[in-house]
């Protein structure tokens, strides 16, 4: 994942309106354990980055860095890590009947990023894409950078006018150690690519594309039934992608300029989104976030 804003500006983007039209911006709050959350563009599993949730109909939304990998409830111990599974996607197929997922369909969250990463392969080559939320007229979502030069400049206060963040469908919990420490974690959930991203990856997370589904998705009196049917594969609109430099395929790497669009090294061979491309998906480095998904 690329998650390049610090917290104030994460909860002016997530700006909503409720039922009655009103603006309120949701509350920043601190990690359950106490952890941090970095703004980073090369975020790997384990990491703590900003979830959005909604307790009740009448609450506010809140914003809150949760680990990326859902900690099972049977989980016992003080590692929340040690656990041995993959949990940071869950497959939309099946997941009703999950051992592991079912118990957290009713604790449904947002996942605020940039924008996630996938790899392109053109025989001995291979290509990241950054893939994000379409964005509107004269806007880039690397202009998501200039909001970190000067924490004190005037276009970190005010309406949010910047790009438009990435909101991906999840479900978190609320695992507590045998020292009484309590992590939030969630996991991603994915589907099927659909027509518009099969040539990169043959699974793409669920996709928020509008504010109506978003709220939505955090209404805590839509059943579960209806909030996983309304996640259909995503449309071109609704996403963009560019290339972006190798080295995002080491975590190392921290360098916020790793969402910059970069000349592919691959040939580009069908046109979408802002860069597009073509050929079989990748099945291996930041990719692996996407196929690896337990049967729990």
């Amino acid at each position: 994942l690329a998650c390049t804003l610090a917290p104030g500006n994460i909860v002016r983007a997530c700006t909503y309106k409720d039922k009655d039209g009103v603006e309120h911006q949701p509350k920043w709050v601190d990690a359950s354990d106490g952890a941090t959350y970095y703004p980073s563009a090369n975020i790997p599993p384990t990491s703590y980055t900003p979830i959005l949730t909604q307790d009740k109909p009448e609450s506010e939304r809140q914003v809150q860095p949760m680990m990326w990998g859902l900690v099972p409830w049977w989980h016992k111990g003080t590692n929340p890590k040690s656990h041995g599974l993959s949990t940071h996607n869950a497959r939309i197929e099946g997941i009703e009947d999950s051992r592991l997922y079912k118990t957290y369909l009713e604790q449904r969250c947002v996942i605020v990023c940039d924008g996630f990463y996938e790899w392109q392969r053109g025989g001995a080559k291979k290509q990241p894409y950054l893939v994000y939320a379409g964005q509107e007229k004269d806007h880039e979502i690397e202009e998501v950078l200039d909001y970190g030069k000067d924490p004190d400049a005037e276009m970190n206060e005010g309406d949010w006018t910047g790009p438009k963040l990435l909101y991906m469908a999840g479900l978190y919990g609320m695992w507590t150690d045998d020292d009484g420490v309590t992590v939030n974690s969630y996991t991603i959930i994915t589907r099927d690519s659909g027509p518009v991203l099969s040539w990169l990856h043959n699974r793409v997370p669920c996709i928020l594309s509008t504010d109506t589904m978003v709220s939505k998705w955090l209404d805590p009196d839509l059943d579960t039934e209806r909030a996983l049917d309304m996640l259909k594969a995503p449309k071109q609109k609704d996403l963009e992608w560019h290339a972006v430099s190798t080295e995002v395929g080491n975590v190392k790497n921290q360098d916020l300029d790793l969402i910059k669009e970069v000349e592919p090294a691959v040939k580009e061979e069908k046109k979408g989104g802002k860069g597009g491309g073509a050929s079989k998906a990748s099945k291996s480095l930041m990719s692996n976030w996407l196929i690896k998904s337990p049967k729990v």
